[in-house]
Formats: structure tokens, C-alpha cells, sequence
């Protein structure tokens, strides 16, 4: 008699144990680029293309949106509103999935700065769903140009105590083998050079392997491992 294995639901998509786990692995410190903006370290693009990897299905990725996002948390017990993310002058941008069933996927954010935390948990959105569920004190808004992505920030900014996330969605990228196998010129980021030096694109299929593991309970949990050994054990067990 063949042995199922029951998913710990604890650890599907959406949860808090499935976002620290792809967030330790994909994670950077965060810095300043030389146009002083801000970088949170979120590694958008390598969250987008490791999740595009571990949801394929047949022979088809999903693609990956490119744009702009900022969370902003409205007024709130005599604090004033703040956001986190890309203001309409930024040269950097955001990606995130778009999925066919669960529509936009985004993983990566981390919603906390050093003067405040956001005051709703995040664990990701899904199908423009800010998951945990079940809280009125947050939506999600979709915009389509510059102007509208503006005004959507600049009402959020005067939410009372709400939360919101605002994306602009400017295009999409169709994920290939070509850039799965040349993912850099595309990643293009601190953390995706230090990657190539020290694992290859080998890399990215490998954590997509690893959270596929992890999400159906065949693989504990890195969390406790420092972060360069994490990604040494990932690349270990599942490279090549």
C-alpha cells in the first residue's frame, strides 16, 4: 500500500511559515542606490522568477508583471501615514506573478521600516487578496497608468486606520528557458551577483525545488540555518 503524505497546511502558499521560508532564502540587506532611493532588499525579481518556476504547469510559466508598488499605512493613533516601496519618481520598479488561477502573487515585501510596523500581518497577496484573511482594515488596488497610481497612493496616505497596497502594473515578461538559464541581465540586483558568483543560475530552480518540498511537508524548514548556508544546503540538494 503506497504511503500519502498529508499537506501541512501550515505550510501551503499564504502562510507565515511559507513566506519566511522563500523570504530567508531570498532576502538581502537592505541600502541606498546611488539615486538615493531606498532599496528594501525585497529582491523582487527573484522572488517572481522562483515562484514562476515552482508554479509551472505542463510546459507553461507564469509570467512575471513588471511596475511599480507602495504599501502605505493610513493615520493611526496620532502616527502619521508612511509607506514603503517605489514613489512615482523612482527610476527602480516592482515585479510580481500573474497567475492564471491565483491571478497576482506577490511575496516579497516585508512590511516593516525602523520607525514603525505596518499594524495588519502580511504573508503575501494572492489573487488581490492580502492575505491572512479576514481583516476590513486593508485592500488592494490594481492601476493601470502613472496618474491613477499616484492618486491611488495619495488617497491611501489619507486612510484612517487602513492599510493598502497599491500596485501599478506597466507590463509583463513571459519566462523562458532562455532566461532560466541567463536569469541575471533580468535580476539584475546585489543579491542575483552574489548568487552567480558563488552558485550559478543552477541556483533559482533549486529554491523553487526546495519550497515545492517544503510545501508538501518532504523538507524541514532552513529558517534556523544562517543564510549562506542555507542557500549552500538548497544548492547541494537539488543542483545538477
Amino acid at each position: 500500500m503506497g504511503v500519502t503524505n498529508k499537506i501541512d497546511k501550515s505550510r501551503m502558499m499564504g502562510t507565515a511559515a511559507f513566506k519566511k521560508e522563500i523570504n530567508h532564502l531570498l532576502y538581502y540587506n537592505s541600502f541606498t542606490t546611488s539615486d538615493g532611493e531606498y532599496d528594501a532588499g525585497w529582491n523582487s525579481r527573484d522572488h517572481s522568477l522562483v515562484m514562476a518556476l515552482m508554479l509551472k504547469s505542463r510546459d507553461y510559466y507564469p509570467k512575471i508583471a513588471n511596475g511599480k508598488c507602495m504599501f502605505v499605512q493610513g493615520p493611526v493613533a496620532g502616527n502619521a501615514a508612511f509607506g514603503v516601496g517605489q514613489e512615482n519618481h523612482y527610476k527602480s520598479g516592482h515585479n510580481w506573478l500573474i497567475h492564471s488561477k491565483f491571478g497576482l502573487i506577490d511575496v516579497s515585501p516585508s512590511l516593516q521600516t525602523k520607525e514603525h510596523r505596518f499594524r495588519e500581518p502580511f504573508n503575501g497577496i494572492f489573487n488581490r487578496v492580502w492575505l491572512p484573511p479576514g481583516k476590513e482594515r486593508v485592500s488592494v488596488v490594481l492601476c493601470h497608468d502613472l496618474h491613477d497610481y499616484e492618486e491611488k497612493v495619495e488617497k491611501a496616505r489619507h486612510a484612517m486606520n487602513h492599510t493598502t497596497a497599491v500596485y501599478l502594473h506597466l507590463d509583463d515578461l513571459e519566462v523562458t528557458e532562455k532566461l532560466i538559464k541567463n536569469p541575471f541581465k533580468f535580476l539584475n540586483s546585489r543579491f542575483s551577483t552574489e548568487i552567480k558568483n558563488r552558485f550559478g543560475a543552477d541556483f533559482y530552480p533549486a529554491v523553487a525545488e526546495h519550497l515545492h518540498d517544503f510545501f508538501v511537508g518532504k523538507r524541514n524548514s532552513l529558517i534556523s540555518l544562517a543564510r549562506l548556508k542555507a542557500w549552500g544546503t538548497v544548492f547541494d540538494e537539488f543542483s545538477g
